[in-house]
This record gives C-alpha cells, structure tokens and sequence, in this order.
C-alpha cells in the first residue's frame, strides 16, 4: 500500500464524512473500491482517494477521463436512512457542497448544471455520481458517492475533443492549487451539508444550490427515454427537481439529460 497523503485530513469519528481515507495509486474506480469497503463493513464516512482510475465512471454510465497525479478522485459511503427515492437529494447536496469548496480557490467561478455536473466558465470541471445499493428486499442500504474534480490538469492533459466542454481549476484560474487542501475543504463542506440534509432534507439548502444554478434562465431541451421537451428553466423545487417551463405550464422534471442550447459556445 502507497504511503496515504490524505491521512493528515482524517478527522472525526465513524460517521462523519473524510473519519478514515483509503489512499490507492491506481483502481478501475473507486465506486468498485467503495462498494467493496461497504460490503466489509466500512463505516459511514469512509472515503476511497484514487491517484488514477483506469475505468473512471460518470453518471449513465459515462467514462471519465482520469490521469494521474492532478485531480481528485473520490468516493464516499454513506449510510443514510431516507427513501430510496430521496437518493437523487444527495447528489445535488454533493454538488453544492464540492461548490462551496472549489468557490475558495476559484471565487466567482463556479456553476451547477443540473443534476450533478460542476462548472468553471462554462466548461465542466467535476461530477457527481450518487449510486445507490439496496438489500434483500430492495430497501437502501448504503450510497456510493462519487465525485471527481478536475484540479490541475493542464490544457494539454484533456484531449482534444473534449478541451472545448472541459476544464480545471488549474486552467480556469490559472494557478495550481493544492489537492489535499481542495480535498480538506471539500469533505468538510460535504460533511456540514450532509448533516443538514439528513435532519431538514434538501430545502433549507436550495437557495444556496439555486445562487450556483448554471441553468435557470436558460432554454434547454431534456431527454428522458424516447421523450424530448423543449422549455426555459426556472429553477429547482424543494426536492430538487427542475421546474421547466413550457409555455403553457411548468413541468417538473425529476430525472433525464439535459442539453443546453449553446452550452459551449
């Protein structure tokens, strides 16, 4: 095992997100290793840090590009006790608060895009992924949090077909930053909102999520299964869903991709 960076972060006890770090040169993905910790008993809270992943996973099961040594890649266990269907709220809770971290070092930059993609500029620089684990009879049993940022890559680490959509806090800001310290502020903002999310839900927080939105105002067309609509956003409900308004009423939409017109341009 490589000699764990990450360790001089570890804080807390069991339950409280960042307690217990495992620190791994290189993994497929840390959901595998995650899921693999859960199924042993790890403790809410414990984190898996990559320094590369060879079969990175996105929502919808997307890769996600991950070369080693300049970003963050992570996955966190959670144990929550809510419905199943509530799963969705933690992803937009991981989002606000992976934007409340990377706001200290790239201030009046950041951006969500719904449902779980984080902006610089108008470019992606990290993601989200909240997979949910279920026992014998279907009930929730533990989610794996997973959440890459893009830290220091270069312009010339992406490739080339993604350098018009993807970015770095590196490349957004100009500066390097220090991983373990993005890492420190991320899992203690993720265990403050975490918290809060489990005593009040996800409402007391959607102003803040709302001030971030790279979205409301914007037209875009959402794809779910083999249906498409067209509409402008107005922003996210007290469950999280987006409000999208059609013209002649406003649909809420809990689930599907969203394309925004112009995104990139």
């Amino acid at each position: 095992m490589p000699e764990n960076p990450y360790r001089q972060i570890e804080k807390g006890e069991a339950g409280r997100i960042g307690w217990r770090i495992h620190y791994l040169e290189e993994i497929d993905s840390t959901q595998r290793a995650g899921r693999e910790l859960a199924s042993g008993g790890a403790a809410a809270g414990t984190v898996v840090i990559a320094e590369r992943q060879t079969a990175g996973r996105g929502r919808l099961g997307r890769s996600w590009h991950s070369p080693a040594g300049v970003s963050l890649y992570s996955t966190t266990i959670l144990r929550p006790k809510m419905p199943l269907a509530k799963v969705p709220q933690i992803s937009l809770m991981a989002g606000l608060a992976a934007a409340d971290a990377i706001a200290r070092v790239a201030p009046g930059l950041v951006a969500l895009k719904w449902p779980n993609d984080l902006w610089l500029k108008g470019r992606k620089t990290g993601g989200i992924i909240a997979e949910a684990v279920t026992d014998d009879k279907g009930e929730l049993e533990t989610v794996l949090l997973g959440i890459g940022i893009n830290v220091n890559l270069s312009a010339n680490d992406l490739p080339e077909e993604l350098r018009e959509r993807a970015t770095s806090i590196r490349i957004a800001t100009g500066r390097v930053c220090d991983r373990i310290e993005v890492a420190d502020s991320l899992f203690s903002s993720l265990d403050s909102r975490y918290m809060e999310l489990l005593a009040s839900g996800f409402t007391p927080m959607r102003p803040a999520w709302e001030r971030y939105s790279a979205l409301t105002g914007k037209r875009v067309a959402i794809v779910n299964g083999g249906r498409r609509v067209e509409g402008t956003v107005r922003g996210v409900d007290d469950e999280g869903a987006l409000m999208l308004d059609l013209g002649a009423r406003l649909e809420r939409i809990v689930a599907g991709e969203v394309s925004v017109e112009g995104a990139y341009a």
